[in-house]
């Protein structure tokens, strides 16, 4: 396998840039390193590294390196993985209306001495590892767009767009993404953002009811699961090109315990299981029709995640349901939402 990952951390700006350094930035930078050394699936030094200070410093240091990085990859069982913790702006009068991430020469509200967004995906979408991953936490990660073929970003920069992940620090409306350590986790976490060091903090923890490794739905689900209890965070977003939620990223560290028997008997059981295993359980929802659409309507109720989801599950229902009995009773739980509004 030739899988690569790269962490870029940047959390030291000129005493005049006009932007506040953070050394929960750093720490966060180290820890994903660390946490990545402790990983079998990233162990080896070649396969992940973290970015130095001088490399930071500069778009061209940053872009040498992720392109290296995305030119590793060989083909379906790779996966490119790309972390970036810092500032991030958005500039509507900029041609294109793209988030922009600081680099360590970068100055306030001079949006040419940021790193477009569009150079990052540019890199990420010619890699061609089958799956790519991009962990963005900073300010506006949530105007960040899809990384795959519905992008707004023009084909031209970039025609590879299989597999792709975005996962951002924040969500919705809210564009702000705390720098301020959060200290209801552990050390040494607790020097991290708040949250990389949530998303640590399930790396190092694991998810014990989480059969096999953590995949993208796990880790999102584990990330939102740990901030909402904290109920100071905001939580993440999570945006899916043909990616799966059942593709696995990192170590279950937990998966020597026993997970706990679930039964799958309500539309929340099901809800978090298609969140954790995407469509790959589809088949045994659709047994039972009703339930199905009933979870289908809860879910166009959630976030961008959980709607896109929703549309998802509804397009493979066609497929699954070959009794027309069985469909009518699926279609008999969305009607009604649907005429509603819901």
């Amino acid at each position: 396998m030739a899988s690569r990952a790269l962490v870029i951390g940047v959390g030291t700006y000129d005493h005049d840039s006009g932007i506040e350094g953070y050394p929960t930035i750093e720490a966060s930078a180290r820890a994903y390193g660390a946490a990545l050394a402790r990983d079998p699936r990233w162990g080896a030094a070649a396969r992940s590294r973290v970015l130095e200070p001088d490399e930071t410093r500069t778009s061209d240091g940053v872009m040498r390196a992720l392109q290296e990085a995305a030119a590793a990859g060989e083909g379906p069982e790779d996966t490119l993985l790309v972390v970036y913790v810092g500032h991030g702006a958005y500039w509507q009068d900029v041609p294109g209306g793209q988030v922009h991430f600081a680099v360590g020469s970068s100055r306030s509200n001079e949006p040419w001495t940021w790193l477009s967004a569009w150079y990052v995906y540019r890199a990420i979408r010619k890699s061609k590892a089958g799956l790519k991953v991009l962990i963005t936490d900073c300010c506006y990660s949530n105007m960040l767009p899809h990384l795959g073929a519905d992008s707004a970003l023009p084909g031209a920069l970039g025609t590879r767009s299989e597999g792709t992940c975005v996962l951002t620090a924040v969500s919705g409306s809210v564009h702000n993404a705390s720098a301020d350590a959060c200290q209801n986790l552990q050390p040494p976490l607790d020097t991290c953002t708040p949250f990389s060091g949530h998303l640590l903090n399930v790396l190092e923890q694991g998810m014990p009811d989480h059969a096999g490794d953590l995949t993208l739905g796990a880790l999102r689900a584990g990330v939102d699961e740990g901030m909402q209890a904290c109920g100071v965070h905001h939580p993440p977003r999570m945006l899916l090109n043909d990616a799966s939620e059942a593709a696995p990223l990192f170590t279950n560290h937990a998966k020597g315990r026993r997970p706990r028997a679930r039964a799958l008997d309500t539309v929340e059981d099901w809800v978090r299981e298609l969140l954790l295993n995407g469509e790959r359980s589809l088949p045994a929802l659709m047994r039972r029709p009703d339930l199905a659409g009933r979870v289908v309507v809860r879910l166009r109720t959630g976030d961008e995640q959980h709607r896109d989801l929703a549309r998802r599950v509804d397009q493979r229902a066609g497929e699954l349901l070959t009794n027309p009995a069985d469909f009518v009773r699926y279609w008999g739980e969305i009607e009604p939402a649907l005429l509603g509004g819901g």
